[in-house]
């Protein structure tokens, strides 16, 4: 039985990428929106006080956690497909 993380069966590889691709959208929306809020944080002449950014910081941690385990799951899937053949 193939591990659900590292092995797809035949013609399922292309689905499985586009889903892990799918499975990303949320957090980069989320790393956009941060983006988005430093900017205009970088732009306004006010002191912004550390503990203010330490949520943007671990909002920002969590989606990048998010991305490069889908992103391994995806590189995995492919490099067991690409050494079976």
């Amino acid at each position: 039985m193939p591990n659900k993380k590292t092995q797809i069966p035949d013609g399922k590889l292309l689905d499985a990428l586009r889903q892990h691709l799918f499975d990303i959208e949320p957090d980069l929306i989320v790393l956009e929106g941060v983006v988005a809020i430093l900017h205009s944080l970088s732009t306004a002449a006010d002191y912004i006080e550390p503990i203010a950014l330490a949520p943007l910081a671990h909002l920002s941690a969590e989606s990048l956690e998010k991305i490069f385990e889908a992103w391994r799951e995806c590189m995995a899937a492919a490099s067991s497909k690409a050494a079976a053949r």
